[in-house]
């Protein structure tokens, strides 16, 4: 029985999720960085309301997991990662 690694969303994808279901339009944009071993989703904000149920969805839908929330006077960042070495398999 062969194993196989799962099917990851291109990155634009998983940008229009996260946009989607965070529901948070207003001034927002990503910022997109990769290295050896993960690539990083950076998505910053001034509207974003902490919901636990909504970073778990991204997490399961788009394989990417929340590493960091800074927060600066109305201003968020969240950082979301996963393993490069898991989209290098499935190109």
């Amino acid at each position: 029985m062969e194993v196989t690694q799962p099917t990851l969303l291109p990155i634009d994808e998983c940008e229009e999720w996260i946009w989607d279901i965070l529901d948070s339009t207003k001034d927002s944009g990503f910022e997109y960085l990769v290295d050896e071993e993960k690539e990083f989703l950076i998505f910053n904000t001034n509207d974003f309301h902490a919901d636990t149920k909504a970073l778990f969805k991204i997490s399961k839908l788009t394989g990417m997991r929340l590493a960091q929330i800074r927060t600066h006077i109305c201003y968020t960042e969240l950082c979301f990662y996963r393993s490069s070495n898991l989209i290098s398999k499935n190109r």
